[in-house]
């Protein structure tokens, strides 16, 4: 028998989750608005696929006063059809009234653009945006209580594995007309500044260490007060045990390694050798 008590408790908490939403909501409506008026100046964007490790850069910028936002879609019709997913899974859609913002303004305006946008070996990508949207994929289930073998099979036939090779295609090209494939990336520098008509673009490589984001980022930037702070991070989630064992249990069809590491996006980011590891590190569990 429930008692009174934790009835009580179970409204309480319940109360609290829906003032938390509709402050959020308020705040985000407010962005919004502020970014449509044109008003104030373009923040920098930090547009990209997610979990390429964003995060921790627009969380540092914030921190050092740097007016930014972190978004993944900012075209409507990726938007729409990104709801109309979740609403078929009976999952709540996100809020994506900023993305809808910024890119009217990107059609509507000839201002300077500053984005920084980052990339991540596909494969790492995949699995760790699975994670992050778990509970899109066992609705109403308790994460603590997934099987590591359930997570395995519904990663490997319901997760969109196309994304990371596309997104710039198919998102961020479409938004802004520019191709991050200009023809050589250097591997060895692992971030690339480029600017062309309003834009000006960082693309930067997760797998770099931060003394490399950092003097990217003051590259970029022309700040010298950025320090990087971990955001956003797996291990330190609800669902880092069963990431753990994911990570150690799964075994990768091998047509679906030369897939993502094939790829236009893959190759053009990563050197020869650097796929190569990629390859020997998730072919490991190979029996």
């Amino acid at each position: 028998m429930i008692s009174p008590q934790n009835c009580k408790d179970t409204i309480c908490r319940k109360s609290a989750r829906m003032i938390r939403r509709s402050a959020k909501r308020r705040e985000v409506a407010k962005r919004a608005k502020a970014i449509r008026s044109g008003r104030s100046e373009m923040p920098v964007l930090v547009y990209q696929m997610g979990k390429v490790g964003s995060s921790t850069i627009s969380f540092s910028m914030r921190t050092a006063g740097i007016e930014c936002e972190h978004v993944h879609r900012v075209l409507p019709e990726t938007i729409k059809a990104v709801r109309k997913q979740h609403l078929q899974r009976g999952v709540e859609p996100k809020d994506e009234r900023v993305g809808l913002a910024i890119g009217r303004r990107l059609r509507e305006s000839n201002e300077p653009v500053r984005i920084i946008t980052m990339v991540r070996e596909p494969i790492s990508r995949n699995i760790s945006a699975y994670f992050q949207n778990l509970s899109e994929f066992f609705v109403g289930e308790e994460l603590n209580l997934i099987r590591v073998d359930g997570a395995i099979e519904t990663f490997l036939e319901e997760y969109p594995h196309q994304t990371p090779v596309k997104w710039f295609d198919d998102e961020f090209e479409t938004a802004t007309g520019l191709s991050v494939y200009r023809g050589g990336f250097d591997f060895e520098k692992g971030y690339e500044i480029f600017t062309e008509g309003k834009y000006s673009v960082l693309c930067l490589r997760v797998e770099e260490p931060d003394e490399t984001k950092q003097i990217a980022l003051e590259e970029f930037l022309g700040r010298k007060d950025i320090i990087l702070t971990s955001a956003n991070v797996a291990n330190q989630k609800a669902y880092a045990d069963l990431y753990r064992e994911f990570k150690n249990q799964v075994v990768l069809p091998e047509e679906y390694i030369d897939n993502l590491l094939q790829s236009k996006y893959a190759t053009y980011f990563y050197s020869g050798k650097e796929l190569e590891r990629i390859r020997e590190g998730w072919s490991k569990n190979r029996r």
